[in-house]
């Protein structure tokens, strides 16, 4: 072939390519396989006679539940309501998991051990359990200048330069902790239940049946347990009024609210915003995860409630608070609309501990609740605890949680 020729065929070539290309049936594609199921092997019936039976299907009873079956034992788990119900303290979309723990190293040890815990549960859940997040806490000026450990103290001056969409004081020290995280609220209590793979039962427990001869429980439909765990909160003034009165312990109510921000506007989630817990002015908020919104509540309850009865509604009282509290410290979102609101209880003790320890005159009842909002990030841990008692019943109770710090009276 001469020259010319082929410099002809050459410049033929892309035509021919681009005719091919046009008449060429395009490549056909398999749709996508549906995706594989994350469901957990079904549950097995319950057992009538276990080693334990645990009252409260809430996240401390979840986790009581989780860590025995994996010790090997028979558990059954009983909710009068059903597990994360309307009624339920964690029935919240999400809850706060601070590591510092205000620096008692009670606790943020308990907060330490329990992440692991979240994270694996998250890990192998549909949607994700744990968001990590960092908190900012404000500090009042008669605050020490501690450091808790996982936090760092820095100023408000600072804090602009980071988390630009909150209004920050120059001056206003605050306390930082990066390795916070928003926990799921219910959708984490049933992923539990489901790790667990017990079954929940809506029974109404009542006070325990201990029978002398044979030294177990009796339960209400005639099935027996070794020992019994009573993880129902505010309730456990219902089952023990003679112990647990409620100046003792008892449903205090928070009027939650979550504001939305406009359609995209992405600004109001983590990382970008952070938890903020307001103590200078007594609000806490919480980024917008999920798309529900930015959440705001009062730090200090408000009324003293029944948990079987109280309306579950939010006033507007309560919401004008916010609204002004809104106005000095994200002021983009004062007047943002409401996408939903929620009048919810924490149980709180007059120590303002946590309560874990034995019914008076029972070896193997145990009755835990309180913390004032910290059970639910904390309850892996907490669960832990319940376990280890369990299996020795002769266990030291931790003096801080003991029933005689509320009532003065001695356990036995």
């Amino acid at each position: 072939m001469d020259r010319r020729r082929l410099l002809g065929a050459l410049a033929a070539a892309p035509a021919a390519l681009a005719l091919g290309a046009a008449t060429k049936e395009p490549k056909r594609r398999d749709p996508p396989q549906p995706r594989a199921s994350k469901r957990r092997k079904g549950v097995k019936s319950p057992d009538k006679h276990v080693d334990v039976a645990i009252v409260g299907a809430g996240a401390v009873g979840a986790w009581t539940a989780w860590h025995l079956v994996r010790q090997g034992l028979d558990v059954r788990l009983f909710d009068a309501y059903g597990a994360g119900n309307g009624r339920a303290a964690s029935n919240l979309p999400t809850m706060l998991y601070d590591p510092a723990q205000g620096g008692d190293a009670l606790y943020a040890d308990l907060a330490h051990d329990s992440l692991p815990l979240w994270q694996r549960l998250s890990d192998s859940a549909s949607l994700p359990i744990v968001t990590p997040c960092a908190a900012v806490t404000t500090l009042l000026p008669t605050d020490g200048a501690d450091e808790p450990p996982g936090t760092d103290r820095t100023t408000g001056h600072k804090l602009r330069s980071r988390f630009g969409v909150i209004g920050w004081r120059d001056e206003e020290a605050a306390l930082v902790a990066d390795k916070a995280a928003l926990l799921a609220g219910r959708r984490a209590i049933l992923e539990t239940i489901l790790d667990a793979q017990v079954d929940v039962e809506d029974v109404v427990m009542p006070a325990p049946l201990f029978d002398k001869k044979r030294d177990l429980y009796i339960l209400p439909d005639g099935g027996t347990a070794r020992s019994i765990v009573y993880a129902t909160g505010a309730w456990l003034t219902e089952l023990f009024p003679q112990i647990l009165t409620p100046a003792r312990l008892s449903a205090v109510r928070y009027q939650l609210f979550h504001v939305g921000p406009g359609q995209g506007d992405v600004q109001y989630r983590p990382p970008a915003m952070p938890a903020l817990v307001d103590r200078a002015y007594g609000f806490t908020l919480l980024p917008d995860i999920e798309g529900r919104g930015v959440r705001v509540w009062k730090n200090a309850p408000d009324a003293t409630v029944d948990p079987d009865s109280f309306d579950r509604r939010a006033d507007d009282a309560a919401l004008a608070a916010v609204r002004q509290w809104l106005a000095g410290r994200v002021p983009h979102l004062a007047e943002a609309p409401v996408v939903a609101s929620a009048a919810a209880h924490d149980c709180r003790t007059i120590s303002g501990e946590l309560l874990l320890d034995r019914l008076p005159g029972h070896a193997r009842a145990w009755l835990a609740g309180g913390a004032t909002g910290r059970a639910f990030a904390l309850a892996p841990a907490v669960g832990a605890r319940i376990a280890a008692h369990i299996a020795d019943p002769a266990r030291a109770i931790e003096p801080r949680w003991a029933l005689v710090r509320l009532t003065g009276a001695t356990t036995t």
